[in-house]
């Protein structure tokens, strides 16, 4: 047939399509059982007229290398091909030589034993199991859509799904809405979602499937017994999409599957099939009418899914194609923007699957204060002869603490006495983790199977981790706790690590049973505890977020605002930039996330602000007592009626500084002496004043509080918690220089400072005060303000709650130059804060030595900045700007809600009904 008579046949199926508009809708979803829209099927006429032969082609089905394949296609014997393989370039070249050759387009299919394209060359998605076990509808639904939009592409209309039916292993509820979720995902994109009903197995779930939007069955068939479960289907009564009936190479069960209903015939020889069939038509076995009938169907299918659009010719066309002269639709290879948006929708899938099978009491994260001394680590691995990579292995070595990890790798062709060495091993580590890849079959090799098993009887703290199918964990015995990552791609390696060690949120459920170990729907939750690294778009954050942090850093640098600085930025867990920028002094060592700054007032926050919420949770601090009750000489003029949360509120009514050293006041007892002898400068409680007298008074009150020195106290309850090893005072005169130095002192000091505290009162104070005087670099307090931005909690311990927090963190509403909280900064929405414009909820400080910490938590978004602004003189005041356009790059790069990257990804909206799945 010519491409004129080609176009106008297909034309005319399009004009009387039976099959659903060619614009599907995202919302509302298909009435149950309709695929098809009103019109009735006798309107095919162009389908009526054909002949049996040509009716018999459009039902016969075969592999892309089946024998004598072309010229089955030309003959008009195949309406359908699967492909299994090869480079999109081969397939783009044997599609257009299929279609030029057909007389009727060919459906085009993948297999339906995975999530995906088979072809080489384009990305494989997260498996089925792993979507499943995220159990997020809209993951799957946008799944279908990413998978429909690529098949598109690539000229395939039936991309096929691993989704099962008659499996009893797989009947969890949030499963199901998600398979149904990536079926209407799939629709949407005008492709022909599938599933598979296995051999004898039940149809239930079927009708929630067809209500969904399921176009299509496959089901294998060999004998006239199954093609009664073909009956069955029709008898159902729930399911009138296409019926496609898998065979044997010889076509037994081919005729009775087409009588029964089968719409296509599929099979290796697919020349036997179209005999068969034509035999069956010919002696009444198949009757005209059924037919007929499923040519119609099959035709009303290509037609809905684009085939009555020729395609234009490839870039080059392939030797003895002729090139068309008529364009209406583009089949191409994915573009690099695409692959790229559908690995991070892949990935965000990998992510949420780990499941986390323990005890309440299981050893699972290994992170915070009682982390285990020695991980010994047996890796599993068939493929070890191939030397290929271990992401698992490297990712948990640096999540871990240092010298507490170690690991041996056991292929399968070692010695034995490799395998004793390492249960000799395991027997001297805390904690023992067995991590298992899958052989060639997806099982665990029977000798890595004994290794596993001995490993798991004899240690007390064991954990088991699946890098593949559940089947790996399937006859072990009960291990302390079992990570599973459902396949052995990067990411699932990496977040099986990050979830050990505490820096991935759990909530995977067991998609499938595990014999006599768990059943469907099993898995414990568990909260992100600790810092990882990532990408912007893994957090709902434009992939150019952290180059605008890079660009703001580099133009404050290169136009003086100070010499170098580093920056912590994160959201919902993620570390997106921990860097260092310029140098610490021009021309001198470069500043990295490791360099020790002086806080300067973060000190009021970082340090005696935490340490007043934590005493006031755990009531032994009232905000609402007297300060004079904790410290007796702080009376007269006043001060008997000022509050603890006036002092955090700045509202006590002191002097905002006092140069004591020039004063001749040079030590902390006579430097206490002038504040408590001094006058207020307004009745307490009536404005807000910025004052270091208030933190000096509150640090006075905590030492009384705790019986313990502040630098203690703080150390103690804060810092050690948080492995914040690098954050403390330093001693005044002492010099560090690997520190980054602040102001050269000409009129009192008469030096640079480098590593002892700038501020000249906290330097009477002997470096420890409330108000100033900490150090700490930005790796340390990214892990202060991930607390923050976590509630409270992180690195396996609470230093207080999220209540506490918020209490804490809301704006007081008193007359002030800024707004306020308790000891915070808080933004309030002025849009004249440090903090930004695009910010409404945040809080944090700044100090003056140019360094600065905010957290939104309604986004769990943190900016920290430290710089060595006021070196070598504190007349630098280009810090404000650099602050804001910091803070204003980063929250004007979100894009997602929290919890949602996926929907920044450019796969369009999420129906609002999903969750009625």
């Amino acid at each position: 047939m010519s491409l004129t008579l080609k176009v106008v046949a297909a034309a005319a199926l399009a004009a009387v399509a039976v099959w659903t508009a060619s614009n599907v809708p995202v919302t509302p979803p298909p009435t149950a059982g309709e695929p098809w829209a009103a019109a009735p099927l006798d309107g095919l006429e162009v389908a009526d007229t054909l002949s049996l032969a040509s009716a018999l082609g459009q039902m016969v089905g075969a592999p892309d290398d089946a024998p004598n394949l072309d010229r089955l296609i030309s003959a008009g014997r195949v309406g359908r091909i699967e492909v299994a393989g090869g480079s999109t370039a081969d397939h783009l070249g044997r599609v257009y030589a299929w279609q030029e050759a057909a007389p009727f387009p060919v459906l085009l299919s993948t297999p339906s034993r995975s999530l995906g394209l088979p072809l080489s060359d384009v990305p494989s998605p997260a498996t089925l199991p792993a979507l499943e076990a995220a159990s997020v509808p809209d993951l799957g639904y946008l799944s279908g859509v990413a998978l429909g939009q690529a098949s598109r592409s690539l000229a395939l209309q039936s991309p096929g799904t691993p989704i099962l039916l008659g499996d009893e292993s797989r009947t969890a509820v949030g499963s199901t809405t998600v398979t149904r979720a990536l079926v209407r995902g799939l629709r949407s994109e005008q492709r022909l979602p599938t599933a598979r009903l296995l051999r004898g197995g039940s149809l239930e779930g079927l009708a929630s499937l067809s209500q969904a939007g399921l176009m299509e069955l496959r089901l294998p068939v060999s004998a006239a017994p199954d093609a009664g479960q073909i009956q069955s289907v029709k008898d159902e009564g729930v399911f009138t999409g296409l019926i496609v009936a898998e065979v044997d190479a010889d076509a037994s069960g081919a005729v009775e599957a087409a009588a029964a209903g089968a719409d296509v015939v599929q099979s290796s020889r697919p020349d036997v099939v179209f005999d068969s069939l034509a035999q069956g038509a010919r002696d009444g076995r198949i009757s005209a009418v059924r037919w007929r009938d499923a040519s119609r169907r099959v035709l009303s299918a290509k037609v809905w899914s684009g085939l009555d659009l020729a395609p234009p010719p490839p870039p080059s066309t392939p030797e003895g194609v002729a090139a068309r002269t008529v364009q209406i639709r583009t089949w191409r290879p994915l573009t690099q923007a695409f692959a790229h948006r559908s690995r991070l929708l892949s990935d965000d899938i990998v992510r949420r699957s780990i499941t986390v099978l323990q005890d309440e009491d299981g050893p699972l994260p290994l992170v915070g204060p009682d982390v285990p001394r020695s991980v010994f680590t047996v890796v599993l691995d068939p493929g070890a002869s191939q030397d290929r990579p271990l992401p698992f292995v490297n990712e948990l070595a640096t999540a871990l603490p240092p010298s507490r990890s170690s690991h041996v790798r056991l292929g399968l062709g070692l010695d034995q006495s490799r395998y004793q060495d390492a249960l000799e091993a395991a027997a001297q580590a805390d904690v023992v983790v067995i991590a298992a890849y899958p052989d060639e079959d997806d099982l665990l090799a029977s000798r890595h199977f004994a290794l596993a098993d001995q490993l798991l009887r004899r240690a007390e703290r064991a954990v088991f981790v699946a890098l593949g199918p559940t089947v790996l964990a399937t006859g072990l015995p009960p291990s302390r706790a079992t990570v599973l990552a459902y396949e052995d791609s990067e990411t699932a390696q990496r977040s099986a690590a990050h979830a050990i060690a505490g820096q991935l949120e759990v909530a995977g459920r067991l998609p499938t049973s595990i014999a006599g170990r768990a059943t469907v729907g099993d898995g414990v939750r568990l909260r992100q505890q600790a810092l990882r690294l990532g990408s912007p778009e893994e957090v709902g954050l434009r992939a150019s977020a952290a180059e605008r942090v890079d660009g703001v850093l580099e133009d404050a640098v290169r136009n003086g605002a100070f010499p170098g600085g580093a920056v912590a930025v994160g959201r919902d867990g993620v570390l997106l930039r921990l860097e260092g920028y310029g140098r610490l002094t021009r021309g001198g060592a470069s500043a990295t996330p490791t360099t020790p700054y002086d806080l300067a007032s973060l000190t009021k926050v970082v340090g005696t602000t935490t340490a007043a919420m934590q005493l006031v949770e755990a009531g032994r601090l009232d905000l609402d007592e007297e300060v004079v009750e904790y410290l007796p000489r702080y009376t007269g003029l006043g001060k008997e009626f000022v509050t603890v949360r006036q002092l955090l509120e700045h509202s006590a009514g002191h002097r905002a500084w006092y140069p004591f050293h020039a004063n001749d006041r040079l030590d902390r007892a006579a430097a206490l002496d002038f504040i408590y002898a001094d006058t207020l400068r307004y009745p307490p409680g009536t404005r807000s004043r910025y004052s270091d007298f208030d933190m000096i008074v509150l640090g006075e009150v905590l030492e009384v509080v705790s019986d313990m020195p502040l630098d203690q106290l703080l150390t103690q309850q804060i810092f050690e918690p948080l492995g914040m090893d690098d954050t403390g005072y330093r001693d005044v005169g002492v010099v560090d220089p690997r520190a980054a130095p602040t102001e050269t002192d000409a009129f009192w000091r008469g030096r640079t400072m480098q590593g002892e505290v700038h501020d000249e009162a906290a330097s009477v104070f002997g470096g420890v005060a409330g108000h100033a005087g900490l150090f700490s670099t930005a790796a340390d307090l990214s892990r202060f303000a991930f607390v923050l931005a976590n509630g409270g909690s992180g690195y396996g311990v609470r230093l207080f709650r999220r209540t506490t927090l918020d209490r804490f963190t809301q704006h007081v509403r008193l007359p002030s130059t800024y707004p306020t909280g308790l000891g915070w900064m808080v933004n309030a929405g002025r849009g004249n804060s440090s903090a930004g414009s695009l910010s409404s909820r945040s809080f944090g400080h700044t100090g003056f030595t140019g360094t600065s910490i905010w957290v939104d938590p309604e986004s769990r978004l943190f900016v920290v900045l430290l710089t060595n602004r006021v070196h070598p003189s504190r007349r630098n005041r280009r810090i404000r700007d650099v602050r804001t356009s910091l803070a204003d790059a980063v929250a004007g790069a979100v894009q997602a809600p929290l919890g949602r990257p996926y929907l920044a990804l450019g796969f369009g909206p999420v129906p609002d009904d999903l969750a009625s799945l």
